[in-house]
């Protein structure tokens, strides 16, 4: 055709060839992403990071989703320290920093395996919503720095997950509270308590609660006040409201007193007991 109907066809027919080949080319670039993102998935990244454990395929391998668990990433500054604590403590707690928030008022100081105190101190940022009702404790975690010993050949931190550590917690502000042997303290069914002197040397029973206790001391919260005597020797040989002859303890007790053992890094720690350092489920970096 060389009228006019001739050349309308022939640029419809040029219009639609055009069209077909940009939906080829379309079509060939969504391949190309396709098989980038088909690339992507052969290398495998980390959302976090951390030290990585053995691995269970070698490079090369082929692996699907149905392959299971590749290898095992944990991450190692901060951890995490989760520990339970009884729901007395708990309410012990609260009441005492309520008015400064339990969270920045309380401190967290590791006692380490072999017995030392980890240098690194950290604070509270989790509490459980509900009580374990077969131990009547509430869970509670907090995250402490891990930073490297040192950088070569690979980084060693004094941390390592699912390690076990005894967690103290402690006030920002210390409370004073008084010391006496640990031998004058007496326990029966009821509790613990101590022998005192009464008006005119009589002796009483003085009902306590003890608190952070070395092998030669105890630390009393509640039931002893300043300038309290406590009987602290011949105790096999008195009874409550006998009159006797108060004398001085003797140099060991004084000296036992005057060098006490160091029982944490500062006064006013509260032990609560072993726990797990850094649970493997709970080492995630920033939670």
């Amino acid at each position: 055709m060389n009228g006019p109907a001739g050349v309308r066809a022939n640029y419809d027919t040029a219009i639609a060839n055009q069209k077909s080949l940009e939906a080829q080319v379309q079509a060939a670039e969504a391949q190309v992403n396709l098989s980038q993102i088909n690339l992507d998935y052969t290398d495998i990244r980390s959302p976090i990071d951390g030290k990585i454990g053995r691995t269970a395929v070698t490079e090369g391998n082929v692996v699907s989703p149905t392959t299971g668990t590749l290898t095992t990433i944990v991450s190692q500054d901060p951890m995490y320290v989760t520990f339970p604590v009884s729901v007395k403590q708990a309410l012990v707690l609260r009441e005492r920093y309520a008015a400064k928030g339990v969270r920045d008022a309380v401190v967290i100081v590791l006692r380490l395996p072999d017995g030392r105190i980890y240098g690194q101190t950290g604070h509270l940022d989790f509490e459980s919503n509900s009580i374990t009702q077969t131990t009547d404790t509430l869970l509670l975690r907090g995250t402490i720095p891990n930073p490297p010993l040192y950088l070569a050949p690979n980084p060693v931190r004094e941390l390592t997950d699912g390690e076990l550590v005894t967690v103290m917690l402690e006030g920002a502000e210390p409370v004073e509270v008084p010391a006496i042997p640990r031998a004058a303290v007496l326990s029966d069914q009821q509790g613990n308590y101590v022998l005192v002197l009464g008006t005119e040397n009589k002796v009483e029973q003085r009902r306590i609660q003890v608190g952070q206790s070395t092998t030669t001391i105890a630390s009393v919260t509640t039931g002893l006040s300043l300038g309290d005597k406590v009987i602290v020797e011949g105790i096999q040989r008195v009874r409550p409201g006998q009159v006797v002859a108060p004398g001085p303890a003797s140099a060991g007790v004084q000296a036992a007193m005057n060098q006490p053992e160091r029982v944490g890094p500062r006064p006013g720690a509260s032990q609560l007991g072993s726990t797990n350092a850094a649970q493997r489920a709970m080492t995630r970096d920033g939670g």
